[in-house]
């Protein structure tokens, strides 16, 4: 005889050995799985039938596995910009700060020092870009 919970355990332990290793996406899985069988045998089904459907539906483990993956690396693409722009900043502060301070002591700028307040500029106003660019909600 059918035993729905042990199909969905080992349902579970393909998934894990697919990679999708996550408890809170698993467990999202797992409930849309009970249900979609509990509607098709709602629906007249019976459970064998209504569970087949419903794993065949979901797809193959491993296309989950990447599906997965994607979510992950699109959530990492903000931190990623975040931490440039802010490397950028801390970066070109590094160059412009002697310059200031030696324009400040001097009061003028030495020649050999303005190609680096320039390059100093360009990354801390890229930093700046980049940073906003990370913080910058996405659009459904």
């Amino acid at each position: 005889m059918f035993d729905l919970d042990e199909q969905i355990a080992a349902w579970r332990q393909q998934m894990l050995t697919a990679g999708v290793q996550s408890p809170v996406p698993l467990e999202e899985l797992e409930n849309h799985l009970r249900e979609d069988v509990r509607q098709r045998v709602h629906a007249g089904a019976s459970e064998y039938q209504a569970f087949e459907a419903s794993v065949t539906e979901l797809g193959h483990p491993k296309l989950i596995e990447r599906e997965f993956k994607k979510t992950e690396r699109n959530h990492m693409k903000p931190m990623i910009k975040i931490t440039a722009g802010v490397s950028g900043v801390l970066v070109g502060m590094a160059f412009v700060m002697p310059a200031v301070a030696q324009c400040l002591h001097e009061g003028v700028m030495k020649n050999d020092e303005v190609p680096l307040y320039t390059l100093g500029m360009a990354l801390t106003v890229a930093g700046v870009f980049m940073a906003f660019r990370g913080l910058k909600k996405r659009r459904a």
